[in-house]
């Protein structure tokens, strides 16, 4: 543990690191205040759940509409505060739910799907089946009534798409780029300060590897933590959520008039804080197979900038080889199981909205996967260093 400790150290201890560390917490507190001037606009959608509980029933919307025409009535023909108008945005979208959601069939939206990645044959079939899935799925929410819950106005506000793209997308890229270069650290350090005849010359120097790749898991939870914990404590503590943790992530409130106008489907009912915690232990998984990947790249070429641009191309790789698949075999759904197109779009996680990516295990199947084949390159890699020349 002595040695992971000095190992992780290194990272921490390094001027470039902490400088970009600081340099993306302060970009990505800079988009947060950025969306800040719209407080005032998203306190209805708190008052509403406490005035009337998180569930929208017909007993809570009829005493919502009996509210909202007394306080009209009582303005006796003077203009409508601003509060007011929202609350009557709110109540008209709220009492327009069941129509809107009766015209969505999701069959023809997955015809349609097929028709746009101009699918055909056991792929066509694929994802009418998913679809299907899905049209069921939807059909389930409406029995329960789990779409009928409070949250923010998903068309003039996009607090859903805010948090899970504009924010959680750069705190992707941000840790990737950190974890990367600290891992070309940690792995290559003796190799480019030429103490690695020193350090791996015996039999058990050569095990200090492995130290090397729990240190470098280690540190890459660390940095995930810190900028996460600083961007989302600061989120947190400017946009007030406090009665619409247990909305549904499904809502028709979070419906952003995005994805050719549909709402947000989640293929299991979640509220808003356990779909919030369900996508940052997602980003985690990533991040760490990102830096075991990443350890096993600079273990065989023993250079962090020769680690930093194989990873890059690695992973620009991943992300363009489904559009080289055969768009009428199911290839094209397994080269779309890859981790570089699963953080493309966080906002899409756990979601039937994912267009190729739209099956309910895809995030579980990909991210078990690519554990499997992440633990046999690291493998590989040990046992190759093991039996290698150190220059």
């Amino acid at each position: 543990m002595r040695v992971i400790f000095h190992e992780c150290k290194k990272v921490f201890s390094s001027p470039l690191l902490i400088a970009l560390i600081v340099l993306f917490s302060a970009f990505n507190l800079f988009i947060i205040w950025n969306e800040s001037y719209r407080l005032d606009e998203l306190k209805v959608a708190n008052e509403l759940a406490e005035t009337y509980g998180l569930q929208i029933t017909d007993k809570s919307l009829r005493q919502f509409e009996e509210d909202v025409k007394t306080d009209l009535a009582g303005l006796h023909g003077a203009p409508a505060p601003v509060d007011l108008q929202r609350k009557g945005m709110y109540l008209q979208m709220a009492k327009s739910i069941d129509s809107k959601y009766d015209e969505i069939d999701w069959n023809k939206i997955g015809e349609r799907e097929v028709h746009k990645y101009k699918l055909s044959g056991s792929a066509a079939e694929i994802l009418k089946k998913a679809y299907n899935k899905l049209s069921r799925r939807f059909e389930e929410i409406k029995e329960t009534d789990e779409h009928k819950t409070w949250f923010f106005s998903g068309k003039p506000y996009r607090m859903y798409g805010f948090l899970f793209a504009s924010l959680f997308r750069p705190i992707i890229f941000e840790t990737l780029m950190l974890i990367v270069l600290a891992t070309a650290l940690i792995t290559n350090y003796e190799f480019e300060n030429k103490t690695c005849l020193v350090a791996y010359s015996t039999r058990r120097g050569r095990s200090l590897m492995k130290d090397k790749l729990a240190a470098s898991l280690l540190t890459t939870a660390g940095i995930v933590t810190v900028i996460l914990a600083l961007t989302l404590g600061v989120y947190f503590a400017v946009f007030d959520y406090s009665h619409l943790w247990g909305s549904a992530i499904s809502s028709a409130f979070n419906w952003e008039y995005s994805m050719d106008d549909l709402p947000y489907v989640s293929w299991w009912n979640l509220s808003f804080a356990e779909y919030l915690l369900c996508s940052i232990l997602l980003l985690y998984v990533c991040m760490l197979l990102f830096s075991a990947i990443s350890f096993a790249i600079s273990v065989l070429v023993k250079n962090s900038y020769y680690t930093f641009f194989l990873f890059a191309a690695f992973f620009i790789i991943a992300l363009l080889t489904p559009g080289f698949a055969s768009v009428s075999s199911a290839l094209i759904f397994i080269t779309v199981h890859n981790l570089s197109v699963l953080c493309m779009n966080p906002h899409m996680w756990f979601m039937g909205n994912g267009g190729l990516t739209m099956f309910k295990n895809y995030e579980l199947v990909t991210a078990g996967v690519w554990t499997v084949i992440t633990s046999t390159l690291c493998l590989y890699a040990l046992s190759r260093f093991k039996k290698q020349e150190l220059y």
